[in-house]
């Protein structure tokens, strides 16, 4: 995970930065596809300043994650005192931008400019296959489509946070978009926002939003569906992998059947009727577990048949009336998603792909935790207030993830920084 996580080292002389054939910083920024850069500033600039920077603007916000500058005020120092920098970014004669110049570079591009930089990217890195690999160890009859995850990483608010308390019982702070969250151990004042996101299986963060700190992640997780629908149109998503927060029946119900999508939810304690086992599988009239034979998915349906099992018993002291010929797989039971989606839709806890899936929830957490904890110290670089602008930063550490994944398969052909596949 060393690739997508530790910045690189000092830079020296351009010179012999660009001529060192294992300059890994050189070589990410030559590989950086300028065409999904260019075309939305060319729109966002156009007859207005800043004149001459262009797309080495934007590509210094790259610089600025990359080397975890904390501000802008240093990221423009940097760019004066190394001249690497500013080849790397394409800054000729020696000509740098003030740091308010990304101020007016914010306001140019706003959040639509910022994702639709990232998407000209995500969809690089599914033209690669980079969203949509194959996975050996998932079920070879899966629905085919994307495997998504999602989840919700807290920022800490940037302002003041010496709030005053209004006689409605609100905080009212220098910053008014922030608001206190739930407490955490590693937040002595929790007040801030909350990013949320949906990423492929293999990392490549696909869409972000903002919101106060105090919002359940419930509430946002339809909007990002939403908002990637109308950014990838052509994308199909198959499977999303959620934690147990979102395990409720509502949630389940929608995914199905207002995105068509199936929801593989960690799950609470769920109480099966008599005549399941703990993971949903029907019993025969004997109390043995049967065996689930397919999805219909038209009729939205799960078939079991017990396929004879109980001639496979050691000693079998009853007569089974489906032992008979005419029943040639047995008795034969199906479990209707109306009746509840959380027990009995396509995906509960005894179904293959369900198996399959909740081990790579770890991979999906240690994902998070560079969101949450450290991906380029996305909390601790974050010098910004407003919903829009601490959005904004979020999208440019999306982009350079995005652009990590997609270098680290042409450095190395790994496809994911989470997946161990045998490279």
């Amino acid at each position: 995970m060393g690739e997508i996580q530790i910045p690189f080292e000092t830079v020296c002389s351009a010179g012999a930065d660009f001529a060192d054939p294992e300059n890994d910083l050189v070589k990410y920024f030559l590989s950086i596809d300028l065409q999904s850069i260019a075309s939305v500033i060319a729109r966002a600039f156009t007859n207005r300043g800043p004149k001459g920077y262009g797309v080495s603007l934007f590509l210094s916000r790259i610089l600025k994650v990359k080397q975890v500058f904390i501000s802008d005020r240093i990221l423009a120092q940097r760019l004066k005192e190394v001249a690497t920098y500013r080849r790397l970014c394409g800054f000729s004669d020696g000509k740098v931008p003030a740091h308010n110049t990304y101020c007016t570079l914010r306001k140019a591009l706003g959040v639509k400019g910022y994702a639709e930089i990232h998407a000209g990217f995500v969809r690089r890195a599914h033209a690669l296959n980079l969203l949509d690999p194959e996975l050996p160890m998932l079920p070879k009859n899966r629905r085919k489509g994307l495997i998504i995850i999602a989840d919700s990483t807290t920022i800490r608010a940037y302002c003041s946070t010496n709030g005053k308390k209004q006689p409605d019982g609100t905080w009212l702070f220098t910053d008014p978009s922030v608001t206190f969250g739930r407490p955490h151990h590693r937040d002595k004042f929790p007040i801030g926002h909350k990013a949320h996101s949906i990423m492929a299986i293999t990392g490549v963060p696909l869409v972000s939003t903002i919101s106060t700190r105090n919002a359940q992640d419930q509430d946002h997780l339809f909007p990002l569906l939403d908002q990637f629908k109308q950014r990838f149109s052509e994308m199909k998503i198959a499977y999303i992998v959620l934690d147990r927060g979102y395990d409720a029946e509502e949630v389940h119900r929608k995914l199905y059947e207002e995105y068509d999508i199936i929801p593989v939810i960690i799950r609470k304690e769920i109480a099966y009727p008599k005549g399941f086992t703990g993971d949903g599988i029907p019993l025969c009239i004997w109390g043995l577990p049967m065996s689930r034979t397919g999805i219909d998915y038209a009729r939205k349906r799960t078939r079991y048949a017990c396929r004879k099992v109980c001639q496979r018993t050691k000693q079998m002291t009853f007569n089974c009336p489906y032992l008979d010929s005419s029943f040639p797989n047995g008795l034969i039971y199906y479990t209707r998603f109306k009746d509840s989606y959380r027990k009995y839709g396509p995906a509960i806890p005894g179904s293959n792909i369900y198996k399959k899936l909740k081990p790579m929830r770890t991979a999906i957490e240690r994902n998070y935790g560079l969101v949450k904890k450290n991906r380029y110290r996305m909390e601790n670089t974050n010098t910004y207030m407003g919903l829009d602008n601490v959005l904004m930063h979020i999208i440019e550490h999306d982009i350079v993830l995005t652009l990590d994944i997609i270098f680290m398969f042409k450095q190395s052909g790994k496809i994911s920084p989470l997946l161990k596949l045998n490279y």
